[in-house]
Order: structure tokens, then sequence, then C-alpha cells
């Protein structure tokens, strides 16, 4: 981008009218030179982008301690596995607090990209929420888990007031103090004062959260590892809190190590596929996309597409940058013999004006030879060749 600027102002500057007067006409070889070569720069920027792809927020060392980078739309977040929260460059044990926080605001279909501009309009409009209203040192983090429509938002709609419910997942640290009840006042008080914004919020049992079953001591499940899953659900391994719905699986061997995954259709059978990029042959194993293909069983062709683009798009530059640098050899060969006819024109008006006529035969000289052809036979007599006879003195 700093290229094309520079060369835009450049362009700008020679294309501006000007007073001065170049020799020759470079002032017009200049400017059909920089205008190709802004061409060039624009071409060149878009395949660029093109083939490289926009830049994303998350960097390589964006998020440290184990957490995973989090792309929004221009900016990003640090996310921990479950029970952790990310502060100070790291993954810290926390308590958890679940609930859904009811926001003001119409549902869009956005909502369901994390990347686009809406989710993280949204995601700031929650987190700041939060952080506003547990200003206090135990508070770690607010994670979003879900946006959906409100189920009272018929009603709301009624009211002209569109409503989205937000299930959250308030985080504090392990030792700390604070229990649902408190939790749950804070945040009803916080609403109060932005009613604006927000109409309400609803906790959720730790339990429940987690797919676990009530304790009969009532315990609230400050461990989603040690408490015993629902009827239904399972625990797929033994370090993950939450409990789930068992679905259909795919046969041991379909896994990465084969270039292969388990996809579930949405009439609920299991699929092993192979992994984008990849396609089954003939022995029903999988290989790698042939150039230029990708995506799922190789039938995406934009790269291949992109790149006959690209080569064609690079043909016709270098074309334009050789045609350009030969129109101009040409121009300023023309240019340099055109000078020398205008140099010894001026040459020999300089010397008529000096000597008052012009003679070819003078060879340089200002002063001119004159010529005289006379017939052998009269031509005078050489008084020295005649023995015995002095020339006469003239004198």
């Amino acid at each position: 981008m700093g290229l094309f600027l520079a060369v835009l102002r450049v362009y700008h500057g020679i294309t501006q009218p000007s007073n001065s007067k170049c020799p020759g006409g470079r002032h017009e070889d200049l400017k059909v030179y920089f205008q190709v070569l802004f061409v060039v720069t624009c071409a060149f920027l878009i395949s660029f982008y093109c083939i490289s792809g926009p830049s994303t927020p998350c960097k390589e060392d964006s998020c440290k301690g184990g957490s995973l980078c989090v792309n929004l739309h221009n900016d990003y977040f640090c996310l921990c596995s479950e029970g952790y929260y990310y502060k100070s460059s790291t993954c810290n044990k926390g308590k958890i607090f679940p609930g859904t926080i009811k926001v003001k605001i119409s549902y869009t279909s956005e909502f369901e990209n994390k990347t686009s501009e809406a989710y993280q309009s949204l995601y700031i409009q929650v987190t700041t929420f939060f952080k506003d209203t547990f200003n206090i040192s135990d508070y770690g983090q607010t994670v979003i888990v879900k946006v959906s429509i409100s189920t009272s938002a018929r009603s709301e709609m009624r009211a002209a007031n569109q409503v989205v419910d937000v299930t959250v997942v308030n985080i504090f640290t392990e030792t700390t103090k604070e229990n649902e009840t408190t939790i749950s006042n804070a945040i009803r008080n916080a609403i109060d004062t932005h009613s604006s914004d927000f109409s309400g919020y609803d906790q959720q049992d730790r339990c429940d959260y987690y797919g676990c079953k009530k304790p009969k001591n009532q315990n609230d499940c400050d461990s989603g590892l040690l408490c015993e899953c629902k009827e239904g659900l399972v625990r797929p391994n033994p370090q993950m809190a939450m409990c789930v719905a068992l679905g259909p699986s795919c046969s041991d061997n379909c896994n990465a190590q084969s270039k292969r995954q388990c996809l579930v259709r949405s009439n609920g059978s299991a699929d092993c596929t192979c992994l984008p990029g990849y396609k089954e042959d003939s022995r029903r194993i999988c290989q790698k996309c042939a150039f230029g293909y990708s995506g799922v069983n190789c039938e995406d062709s934009f790269q291949l597409i992109l790149t006959i683009v690209g080569t064609i798009a690079g043909i016709l530059i270098l074309g334009m940058v050789i045609a350009l640098v030969v129109s101009m050899s040409f121009k300023n060969k023309g240019r340099d013999v055109e000078e020398e006819t205008l140099i010894e024109k001026d040459s020999q008006n300089l010397r008529l004006k000096e000597t008052g006529f012009s003679n070819l035969g003078a060879e340089g000289s200002l002063f001119p030879k004159i010529r005289v052809n006379l017939p052998r036979d009269n031509q005078p007599e050489n008084p020295y060749t005649r023995q015995g006879v002095l020339p006469r003195p003239d004198y």
C-alpha cells in the first residue's frame, strides 16, 4: 500500500499542468511512463491481495499460555479451555457462573459469524457491560457461548423492540467468595442502570450447564470433571468438563492420520470422508488434490483459476513494460538524430553570420578556399622553370 501511495503522489505530480517546458517532449514521456507504472502497481497489489487473501487480526503470538486466538472482524480475544479464564497472558483456573442476558437489539444472521461487524459490536457491548459490573479483582473473563433469538421475541416485536438472548459464562478466580446470588444481584442492578440496552438476566444452574446430575448433598458442581453425567449424556474425554449427547460415530480408522474426517449428516447418519484437499481414489485411499484444486473431494478449482488469471495478468504487464521500453528507445533514437541535425544547421548558420558567406569547401575554416579550373593549354608558365632566365623584379 505504501508503494501504491508513493506512485500515486508522483503520478499526480507528473500529470498536473505545468508552465515549465521539458526539452524534446520528456514531460509527455514521463507522463506516459508513470501512467503505465500506476496501472502495473494497481494490478500487482490486486493480484497480491487475491492470492494472499485478507489478513486476520490473530497473529502467531497474539495469545499465549496455551490459549486459543479467536478472530473477530478487526479484533480478537483469547479463549482458554472450559473452566479457565485468560488474564496476564496465561490461562488461570476459575469458577464459572453461567447465565443468559437479554440484549435489546435486532437479531441478524451475522451473529452466527464471529468475524462479522455485527458480532464484534455485540461482543464488545456484552463484555464491556460485565467488566463494568464486576469491577473487582476476583473477576476474570466473560465468554459468550451462544447468541439466539429470545423466546419472548414475538411479544417484544409487538412492542417495536427485538431482544436477543446471549448465553454467557462469567469466570472468576477459583478462590472467589462470590456465589450465584451475589452475581445475579449485581447483574440485575447493573441492568436497571442500562435499561435501554438490556432487559433481563437469567442465571443457569452450574450442574445443568455441565450436563451433570444434581448431587444428593446439593453441591453446586464446582468441578465439572467430578460430577456424574445425566442419562443419555457422556463425557467423551476424562479431561472434558462438559457432558454431551452421543451421536453417530465412524470407525476408528477415520482419523487425520488416514486423511479422513467423520461428518454427521442432517439425517443423523455419520459418513467418513476425506479431509478437504484430498480425494478418494479407486483403491479408497485419500490422495492429495491435483495442482489448482482444493476443497471437499477436490471440487474447488478457485486456485487453478487464480493461477491462470495471475499468469495472464503477469504476461500482459510484462508485455506493457517491454512495449514501453521499446517505444521510449525509438523515441530517444529519433530525438538524437533530430538534435544532431539541428546542431549542424546551427553551426552553418553561425559560420554564415560571422564570415558573410557559406562555403562548404572551407572544411570548418573561416577562410574560404578558392578553386580555379583552367585548361591545361592555358596554364601560366612558371618563370623559375626556364633555365638561364631570371624573373624580372616587379618593384
